[in-house]
């Protein structure tokens, strides 16, 4: 290749670039153009404990950029912020809105710490009054770290002491890791540790079937039952 070709090659390489830097330069200066601005949010869920006020306070100066230009992620997290919002979903809606989907957690009780339970097992920081809203709930006390398996556990034991009848009111955890709950009605159940898994409910499951029989030896509801042994539980009257 001689001189004069490869001087018209090396043109037309920079002409190319010129005109790609001015294409870029074209469309970066016109996606930022405020006539992609954002004109409304939108923000749909069932929303019970998510106020107007707590959405505002979490995304103000946090959401950045306009419909090309906003990184979906950043804006996710802002809105994850509000201590009651389990997940939340972002979408660009052309030409000017942002939807936003929120879930909200959902309250189970209060751990003794004061943080609320939702019912993934999370604690969190909010006012525990606000938890109501979600109807009755349990006290919890114990370990943070067994939370989940505090959780995890509630249904299963709520449905075995309704053949008692009775209501779960609190679950307590020790340091060892025994589990003791307390009925609305103030009885006591010490259901000792769970290992191998599985045992704590056993012998609640045991309480149940056989609850009948206690009842008619002591002519009445006991106090607190002792369910911490290898072969049975021992009652006692209130």
């Amino acid at each position: 290749m001689n001189t004069i070709a490869m001087l018209r090659w090396a043109t037309r390489i920079a002409l190319a670039a010129a005109v790609a830097c001015a294409l870029a330069a074209a469309l970066l200066w016109t996606v930022q153009r405020p006539r992609f601005d954002f004109q409304r949010i939108e923000v749909v869920g069932q929303l019970r404990h998510v106020s107007r006020a707590a959405i505002r306070a979490a995304i103000a100066g946090r959401l950045r950029g306009n419909f090309f230009t906003m990184r979906l992620a950043e804006s996710r997290a802002a809105f994850e912020a509000i201590p009651w919002v389990a997940s939340a979903s972002v979408r660009r809606v052309w030409p000017d809105r942002l939807v936003v989907t929120l879930v909200e957690r959902r309250a189970v009780g209060v751990w003794s710490d004061g943080r609320v339970v939702s019912d993934a097992g999370q604690l969190f920081d909010v006012n525990p009054a606000e938890a109501e809203l979600d109807g009755p709930q349990v006290e919890f006390s114990g370990p943070p770290g067994l939370a989940a398996d505090a959780v995890a556990k509630l249904g299963s034991f709520r449905d075995a002491l309704r053949a008692l009848p009775a209501t779960l009111a609190a679950i307590d955890i020790s340091n060892r890791a025994s589990w003791s709950l307390r009925t609305q009605s103030g009885q006591t159940l010490d259901l000792g540790r769970d290992d191998p898994p599985g045992s704590v409910q056993a012998r609640l499951d045991a309480i149940a079937a056989n609850y009948p029989l206690v009842l008619a030896q002591m002519s009445g509801p006991p106090g607190h039952i002792d369910a911490r042994y290898n072969n049975g539980f021992a009652a006692t009257r209130p």
